[in-house]
């Protein structure tokens, strides 16, 4: 006898649904709370922003099966949507024909083959900065890695140079480009986002800010080894034709923010858990003495399985990406639950990494939670369980190369500086699009029996901040 189709099941509403406001008030004041106590309520859940009626998808493996099996008919929703209408139709934009096209050019740039040269570039940039530092200076962290991370992609990726005038308006920038995405993108009715409120003139502003950046970092051909220089020289792979400038800035803001944000995020988060776990971060000291005095390598970050564990872990306890969304364009089935067309859906990669259902004592930093699988309660489905770059066809191509620069810079700040904890600073998150690091302070010792910089490093740090020793930034460590 046949078995008979199992009928969908209706998407529960979230309780606590205000007149008017609907879900609003409790998503902005614990946005990563509030999502993840969806949980419990299905794993699809409608919530109401207003008069908009948005799904959140609160299960690992439902999101993986949006990602992955609906990824054609749930595109990109209105997070992506408000980027595209500032920047253009790049990568972390586009979708379907344009998408795949534009990967294929962009996939040369991110494969295994200039690894070792990436791996020596990379140190090279992190150790010119941290020549700047002083024995006992407090740092703010923040602060050091956005900037070192903007230095790696535009110096290692770009092969270019950008004005300290420049970085520092990148950096003033970036914030208010990832609160008002965010807020635009939930915002009850598309009109909003046209009226002059004082966060959408912030957005504005800091758009044309980071195209005047942009303009700089693209003004140039870049080495023959460089993206810009692949940009420049590939064809699109439907009409034949090489890419336009308009393609070309739309790329270089996509790899210049999501390469810098995300990055110096985690870089942030990795060093607030070593002063808070001075354990792990002791353990993890030893086992980079062990490499002794040998070059860092791919086979050598290879063999460093600790600090592997210790990234993985940093990434599910503080993935970056907060809020990300689709739109399905037609009627899909996940799991049980039957969504319509139209309707958006949201999902937190931060809030699974966080399901006490999955993860045991989620909010618990444990690196060695990986050694023996997955890290999670349940070990058969690592793929769909643990998903910081996300799935699918839209998965970050440069997750390669992020796990590389993660390692390389970690394991050269360790190698010769011991972070200590600072007496009275307070972390606290910051939840927008990313779940940034605000209040992050360690103070760096010089490890004993670790030589100093090169002068060639320390020459280059010198140039490219003549007055590092006394200026405010120094002094405050941000610079």
């Amino acid at each position: 006898m046949p078995i008979a189709p199992v009928a969908p099941a209706p998407v529960p509403r979230a309780p606590g649904r205000l007149p008017l406001l609907g879900h609003a008030p409790a998503l902005l004041r614990d946005p990563l709370g509030f999502i993840g106590s969806l949980a419990r309520v299905g794993g699809v859940v409608r919530i109401s922003l207003g008069p908009r009626s948005v799904c959140v998808v609160t299960r690992p493996e439902l999101v993986h099966t949006l990602l992955v099996a609906l990824a054609h008919d749930c595109p990109r929703g209105a997070v992506q949507v408000t980027l595209r209408r500032a920047f253009g139709d790049g990568l972390l934009m586009s979708e379907g024909r344009a998408h795949r096209d534009r990967r294929r050019v962009l996939q040369p740039a991110f494969t295994a083959r200039d690894m070792e040269h990436r791996i020596r570039a990379v140190e090279r940039v992190t150790r010119e900065r941290t020549a700047r530092w002083r024995e006992g200076q407090v740092l703010d962290v923040g602060g050091q890695m956005s900037r070192l991370a903007l230095d790696i992609v535009t110096r290692v990726l770009f092969g270019s140079r950008l004005r300290e005038e420049s970085a520092a308006a990148f950096h003033r920038a970036l914030p208010d480009l990832v609160r008002g995405q965010i807020v635009r993108s939930l915002l009850p009715h598309p009109a909003f986002a046209l009226l002059p409120l004082p966060l959408n003139l912030r957005f504005e502003s800091a758009v044309r800010a980071l195209n005047r950046v942009v303009d700089q970092a693209v003004n140039g051909s870049g080495g023959p080894d460089s993206l810009l220089w692949l940009l420049r020289t590939a064809r699109d792979p439907s009409t034949g034709r090489r890419l336009d400038e308009a393609a070309v800035r739309a790329e270089a803001i996509t790899v210049l923010g999501a390469g810098t944000e995300t990055v110096s995020t985690t870089l942030t988060w990795l060093f607030h858990e070593l002063t808070r776990h001075p354990e792990i971060a002791g353990r993890l000291l030893a086992e980079l003495d062990g490499l002794g005095d040998e070059p860092l390598t791919a086979p050598a970050l290879g063999r460093l399985e600790l600090l592997h564990r210790v990234l993985r872990e940093v990434l599910r306890l503080h993935t970056p990406n907060a809020f990300l969304m689709r739109t399905a364009t037609t009627r899909v089935r996940l799991g049980p639950y039957s969504v319509p067309a139209g309707t958006e859906l949201l999902y937190s990669l931060t809030a699974l990494h966080r399901d006490p259902e999955r993860y045991a004592r989620p909010l618990v930093f444990d690196p060695d939670r990986w050694v023996n699988g997955s890290g999670a309660r349940d070990q058969g489905g690592e793929r769909e369980l643990f998903l910081p770059f996300g799935a699918g066809k839209h998965r970050c191509i440069g997750e390669g190369f992020a796990w590389m620069e993660l390692a390389v810079v970690a394991a050269t700040v360790l190698r010769e500086w011991r972070p200590v904890p600072v007496a009275g600073a307070r972390a606290r998150e910051r939840v927008w699009t990313t779940v940034q690091a605000d209040g992050v302070a360690m103070a760096v010792t010089r490890r004993q029996g670790r030589p100093a910089p090169g002068p060639a490093a320390a020459s280059s740090a010198a140039t490219s901040s003549a007055s590092a020793s006394t200026s405010s930034q120094d002094q405050g460590g941000a610079g």
